[in-house]
Protein backbone atom coordinates (compact mmCIF):
# COMPACT_ATOMS: atom_id res chain seq x y z
CA UNK A 1 0.00 0.00 0.00
CA UNK A 2 1.30 3.47 -0.92
CA UNK A 3 0.78 6.65 1.01
CA UNK A 4 -0.90 9.27 0.27
CA UNK A 5 0.12 13.07 1.67
CA UNK A 6 -2.99 14.89 2.25
CA UNK A 7 -2.39 18.70 2.25
CA UNK A 8 -3.41 20.51 5.52
CA UNK A 9 -6.61 21.85 5.23
CA UNK A 10 -6.75 25.25 3.74
CA UNK A 11 -9.99 27.56 5.39
CA UNK A 12 -9.57 29.87 1.89
CA UNK A 13 -10.45 26.51 -0.12
CA UNK A 14 -13.16 25.39 1.68
CA UNK A 15 -14.98 28.71 2.01
CA UNK A 16 -14.46 29.05 -2.13
CA UNK A 17 -15.77 25.37 -2.42
CA UNK A 18 -19.38 25.82 0.04
CA UNK A 19 -19.48 29.14 -2.28
CA UNK A 20 -19.55 27.43 -5.56
CA UNK A 21 -22.28 24.64 -3.83
CA UNK A 22 -24.31 27.44 -3.01
CA UNK A 23 -24.01 29.09 -5.53
CA UNK A 24 -25.34 26.30 -7.76
CA UNK A 25 -28.56 25.46 -5.37
CA UNK A 26 -29.63 28.95 -5.69
CA UNK A 27 -30.21 29.01 -9.39
CA UNK A 28 -32.63 25.97 -8.99
CA UNK A 29 -34.90 28.10 -7.06
CA UNK A 30 -34.95 31.22 -9.09
CA UNK A 31 -35.78 28.57 -12.33
CA UNK A 32 -38.49 27.06 -10.27
CA UNK A 33 -40.08 30.17 -9.33
CA UNK A 34 -40.34 31.09 -12.56
CA UNK A 35 -41.95 27.76 -13.73
CA UNK A 36 -44.86 28.34 -10.77
CA UNK A 37 -45.96 31.57 -12.37
CA UNK A 38 -46.26 29.94 -15.81
CA UNK A 39 -48.19 27.46 -14.07
CA UNK A 40 -50.33 29.71 -12.33
CA UNK A 41 -50.52 31.91 -15.40
CA UNK A 42 -51.57 28.02 -17.52
CA UNK A 43 -54.14 27.67 -15.04
CA UNK A 44 -55.52 30.87 -14.81
CA UNK A 45 -55.79 31.10 -18.62
CA UNK A 46 -57.75 27.51 -18.20
CA UNK A 47 -60.45 28.33 -16.06
CA UNK A 48 -61.00 31.60 -17.98
CA UNK A 49 -61.41 29.87 -21.27
CA UNK A 50 -63.55 27.13 -19.51
CA UNK A 51 -65.51 29.43 -17.90
CA UNK A 52 -66.10 31.09 -21.45
CA UNK A 53 -66.67 28.18 -22.85
CA UNK A 54 -69.59 27.11 -20.42
CA UNK A 55 -71.10 30.79 -20.85
CA UNK A 56 -71.20 30.89 -24.53
CA UNK A 57 -72.54 27.16 -24.72
CA UNK A 58 -75.96 28.29 -22.28
CA UNK A 59 -79.28 27.50 -23.99
CA UNK A 60 -80.80 29.89 -26.45
CA UNK A 61 -83.56 32.43 -25.92
CA UNK A 62 -86.57 31.08 -23.51
CA UNK A 63 -84.41 27.97 -22.31
CA UNK A 64 -84.76 26.28 -25.72
CA UNK A 65 -81.27 24.88 -26.87
CA UNK A 66 -80.18 25.21 -30.84
CA UNK A 67 -80.92 22.27 -32.66
CA UNK A 68 -77.66 19.81 -33.20
CA UNK A 69 -75.82 20.17 -36.48
CA UNK A 70 -75.58 16.21 -37.56
CA UNK A 71 -78.51 14.17 -38.43
CA UNK A 72 -79.02 11.44 -35.82
CA UNK A 73 -81.05 9.56 -38.12
CA UNK A 74 -81.33 6.20 -36.20
CA UNK A 75 -79.28 6.99 -33.36
CA UNK A 76 -80.61 7.62 -29.64
CA UNK A 77 -79.07 10.21 -27.33
CA UNK A 78 -76.41 8.70 -25.11
CA UNK A 79 -78.46 8.98 -21.19
CA UNK A 80 -77.54 12.22 -19.53
CA UNK A 81 -76.12 13.77 -23.16
CA UNK A 82 -78.39 17.02 -22.95
CA UNK A 83 -76.81 18.35 -19.77
CA UNK A 84 -73.12 18.57 -21.59
CA UNK A 85 -72.22 21.49 -23.52
CA UNK A 86 -73.15 22.09 -27.06
CA UNK A 87 -72.20 19.49 -29.87
CA UNK A 88 -69.65 21.24 -32.58
CA UNK A 89 -67.51 18.01 -33.86
CA UNK A 90 -66.61 14.40 -33.33
CA UNK A 91 -66.21 11.48 -34.53
CA UNK A 92 -68.44 8.18 -34.79
CA UNK A 93 -66.99 5.41 -33.16
CA UNK A 94 -68.10 1.70 -33.93
CA UNK A 95 -68.08 -0.60 -31.04
CA UNK A 96 -68.74 -3.78 -29.39
CA UNK A 97 -71.14 -3.61 -27.24
CA UNK A 98 -72.87 -6.09 -24.63
CA UNK A 99 -76.30 -6.73 -25.11
CA UNK A 100 -77.05 -6.11 -21.58
CA UNK A 101 -75.91 -2.73 -21.87
CA UNK A 102 -78.65 -2.06 -24.63
CA UNK A 103 -81.40 -1.50 -22.41
CA UNK A 104 -79.81 0.74 -20.03
CA UNK A 105 -79.09 2.90 -23.67
CA UNK A 106 -82.89 2.37 -24.39
CA UNK A 107 -81.90 0.57 -27.17
CA UNK A 108 -84.30 -2.55 -28.27
CA UNK A 109 -82.68 -6.45 -27.66
CA UNK A 110 -81.96 -8.50 -30.27
CA UNK A 111 -83.89 -11.08 -31.60
CA UNK A 112 -81.31 -13.64 -31.50
CA UNK A 113 -79.30 -14.62 -28.51
CA UNK A 114 -76.08 -12.74 -29.27
CA UNK A 115 -74.47 -11.77 -26.27
CA UNK A 116 -72.48 -8.68 -28.05
CA UNK A 117 -73.60 -6.57 -30.81
CA UNK A 118 -71.98 -3.95 -32.80
CA UNK A 119 -73.03 -0.61 -32.12
CA UNK A 120 -71.82 3.09 -33.90
CA UNK A 121 -71.11 5.72 -30.84
CA UNK A 122 -71.18 9.74 -31.56
CA UNK A 123 -68.08 10.97 -29.57
CA UNK A 124 -68.52 14.71 -29.15
CA UNK A 125 -65.20 17.14 -29.18
CA UNK A 126 -65.22 16.92 -25.53
CA UNK A 127 -64.51 13.11 -25.60
CA UNK A 128 -68.28 12.12 -24.27
CA UNK A 129 -70.50 9.67 -25.79
CA UNK A 130 -73.61 11.79 -27.23
CA UNK A 131 -75.61 9.05 -29.24
CA UNK A 132 -75.44 5.85 -30.11
CA UNK A 133 -77.50 3.17 -32.68
CA UNK A 134 -76.88 -0.50 -33.18
CA UNK A 135 -75.57 -1.62 -36.56
CA UNK A 136 -77.76 -3.91 -38.61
Amino acid sequence: MTHIDVPPIDPNREQALLAAFDAHWAQPAARSTRWSLGAAAALVAAIVGLNWLVVSNTPGVDGVPEEPAFDMTGFVAWPGAEAWPRFESGSLVRVDLPVSALIALGLPMPASTVSVVQADIVVGQDGFARAVRVVQ
